[in-house]
């Protein structure tokens, strides 16, 4: 098939690839409509005062915060926390919600972002300790912070430049020339591999820390109600893979074969 008319094609593919990782970037930029539910991973703690209870055999009172009050500074947990590539926020169970401060590459660290959050005091005692210590010797991958900050900081760069090339690429691939058609493939592939990369390290941190959370056990083996599950903006990007891969051969062919 000829360049001219493979080229079509090729632009179709990496324009669904980029809307796809642009919408992936988006998730959790603020708590509104339009992106409060579009995540990588979310931190669902909506059961977690009832395996507190059966950890501890106290009512944890205080635990979630009962209004939108800032991030980090001890006054309740929310229900449901929810990340993106550049934020979180989170989420009461009216949807109502609250964002941190938006970091390049924001880093997934669970068991800090919960320490953050609930109180210091209360009239079941230290519920950090506590919280912390209801988690268990089993979890210890979601209990590490670093080792979830470093892969998922890095999963999120990945993908963060995997994204801009497949920009590159569709712009590169719009300039009618052979040596442009050569770009435009370089950068499809380099996307490809990035976003591949990037979306298998953040599955396999979900898959992970949901996993060994699932064999924490409170009194008469109640589950302890902490959950973490993929979101869209992870499916977004094993999807818009899928696509800039494919415009790679079209790419290709209209490298070689294009004729004015």
């Amino acid at each position: 098939m000829r360049g001219e008319h493979c080229i079509a094609g090729a632009s179709v593919l990496s324009f669904i690839a980029m809307v796809l990782v642009a919408f992936a970037n988006i998730g959790q930029i603020s708590s509104g409509a339009l992106v409060n539910n579009i995540y990588m991973v979310e931190l669902n703690l909506k059961s977690f005062g009832n395996g507190l209870k059966g950890a501890i055999n106290k009512d944890p009172a205080g635990l979630y915060s009962n209004a939108l009050t800032p991030m980090g500074h001890s006054q309740g947990l929310s229900q449901y926390y929810r990340y993106g590539l550049y934020n979180s926020c989170g989420y009461n169970n009216q949807g109502k919600g609250r964002c941190n401060s938006t970091i390049f590459g924001y880093p997934f660290e669970p068991v800090s972002q919960m320490v953050s959050d609930i109180p210091a005091t209360s009239s079941a005692g230290n519920l950090k300790d506590q919280a912390v210590a209801s988690i268990g010797k089993d979890a210890v991958s979601f209990k590490d912070n670093s080792w979830n900050h470093a892969l998922s900081r890095a999963g999120s760069l990945l993908i963060f430049v995997g994204s801009c090339l497949t920009l590159f690429a569709f712009v590169f691939g719009l300039i009618k020339h052979r040596l442009s058609f050569f770009v435009a493939a370089l950068c499809a592939t380099i996307s490809a591999f990035f976003l591949m990369i990037g979306a298998a390290i953040w599955t396999s941190v979900i898959a992970k820390d949901s996993g060994v959370l699932k064999k924490v056990k409170v009194t008469n083996g109640q589950p302890l109600g902490i959950y973490v599950n993929a979101g869209p903006s992870l499916y977004l990007t094993w999807v818009a893979f899928a696509f800039i891969a494919l415009s790679v051969f079209p790419y290709v062919i209209s490298c070689c074969t294009y004729r004015k």
